[in-house]
């Protein structure tokens, strides 16, 4: 879908661009043609700003509700919110603030353990702390650490204070 928009928007400006040359009178066009060409800025120059790490956004009850199946199955919180929810064979975050379905491989049993969950370029891996967790009301928490990367980028966004929380 992002290559469809990209797409979009270089056709776009393709299109701005032939529609400015036909109004541009033809002794101007000539003389920009005869000058200098425009400098253009690398965009690995040090003064570049750098790209940042997908950060994931908060993922509402409603979404949940709508997106995954019911079911057994871990969450990513941090402060209360839900940063990622799985179940069996599905889960959805929020990088970048745009809803995605992950993929995990493998079955729910290791998804108590965390793992790598992948939707195109961006990963999320959980690393879920040792020891038997903290039982509340049916679901057992644990002290994790998430990393969120995106292949080819080389930032990637660490949430530490987070828990991995799992159960019926």
């Amino acid at each position: 879908m992002m290559r469809d928009s990209f797409g979009f928007l270089g056709l776009a400006l393709v299109l701005a661009a032939c529609s400015q040359s036909a109004d541009v009178p033809a002794a101007e066009a000539e003389s920009a043609e005869d000058g200098a060409q425009q400098a253009l800025t690398p965009v690995d120059t040090p003064d570049s700003a750098p790209i940042e790490a997908p950060a994931l956004a908060p993922v509402s009850r409603a979404e949940l509700e709508t997106e995954l199946e019911a079911g057994a199955g871990c969450s990513l919180e941090e402060d209360g919110k839900m940063l990622l929810v799985a179940v069996d064979g599905d889960a959805i975050a929020r990088p970048y603030g745009t809803l995605r379905h992950f993929t995990f491989d493998g079955d729910l049993d290791a998804l108590w353990e965390g793992g790598t969950f992948t939707a195109g370029v961006i990963s999320v891996t959980i690393e879920r702390g040792e020891g038997e967790g903290e039982q509340i009301e049916g679901v057992t928490a644990w002290p994790a650490i998430a990393t969120i990367a995106e292949k080819g980028q080389d930032g990637s966004a660490v949430y530490e204070d987070v828990t991995w929380e799992c159960g019926a």
